[in-house]
């Protein structure tokens, strides 16, 4: 049943994430899903990220397209077209309680790779093999349509390849939107859109748009070293967005915690523990 108090919160969740999008070119999804499970089932969740997560990477793969590497994002966007029917399948098998705990844990560990790679020494730019991009896409499918949260491949991939700036989101921007509109006709077929969901996605485009306009404003401001393996950091010698990354993961593990619990399982209350404390 759909409330007022999910509909506010559905709409600030993904204007929080439209934001983030906007200004660094993804996390649309690694924010939004494991926030959204929350408030709405798991499977929900995936459906209204994506019917939201096209309308933010059709707005930035439009404006940003001559900033487009077409050979790279041609190469990743067949990748993640050959595994999306995967996830889809995934999706369709597997139950609810599987669904939350297997995005929980790997919500966790794009995060902690995020936080990890980005105090690792800056390599040089690599030209990556066709073999090795082509693979990176097809994780990034399989990913999308079964938890929507398929950045961390494509952001991998392009990195290591020294993309940055209006090039990184460019980039990555066609990658997510044509994997998105490969995704969302084979959901569709499989019965895992409802109305329930394109009522809440349709509720949170406005705030969404806020997002964009606000990370349009916050992307202008920030340089090439947030895109590297070694950004800028402050000080204290963490970047502001350690802080955030971090409690995204004490989040996702005390959720896991919660899902949990009905099933008497102990792992997720001491990962919980440890994680919290820190």
């Amino acid at each position: 049943m759909i409330t007022l108090g999910s509909v506010a919160a559905v709409s600030g969740i993904i204007f929080a994430a439209a934001v983030l999008q906007r200004a660094v070119g993804f996390g649309f999804a690694l924010l939004a899903v494991p926030l959204l499970a929350f408030v709405v089932p798991t499977k929900s969740a995936v459906v209204i990220v994506f019917l939201n997560g096209t309308v933010v990477c059709a707005w930035l793969a439009t404006r940003l397209r001559r900033h487009t590497e077409w050979p790279m994002a041609r190469r990743l966007g067949v990748g993640a077209i050959a595994g999306a029917p995967v996830g889809v399948i995934i999706l369709s098998v597997t139950s609810a309680a599987t669904l939350r705990l297997v995005l929980g844990v790997t919500t966790c560990m794009a995060a902690d790779w995020i936080i990890v790679s980005s105090r690792l020494a800056r390599p040089e730019p690599v030209v990556p093999h066709r073999s090795t991009t082509l693979a990176m896409g097809f994780a990034s499918g399989v990913i999308n349509t079964s938890l929507a949260t398929n950045g961390p491949p494509l952001v991998y991939e392009l990195r290591r390849a020294g993309f940055h700036g209006d090039r990184f989101r460019a980039t990555i921007s066609a990658v997510f939107l044509l994997s998105n509109l490969i995704g969302l006709p084979l959901l569709a077929l499989a019965g895992l859109i409802t109305t329930f969901d394109i009522v809440l996605a349709v509720a949170s485009v406005l705030p969404c748009a806020a997002g964009i306009i606000v990370g349009s404003w916050m992307g202008g401001r920030m340089g090439p070293s947030h895109f590297g393996w070694d950004s800028r950091r402050s000080p204290l010698g963490h970047r502001p967005t350690d802080h955030l990354q971090s409690n995204l993961v004490k989040l996702v593990v005390s959720w896991l915690e919660q899902s949990a619990g009905a099933q008497s399982w102990s792992a997720p209350s001491v990962l919980s523990r440890r994680f919290l404390q820190k």
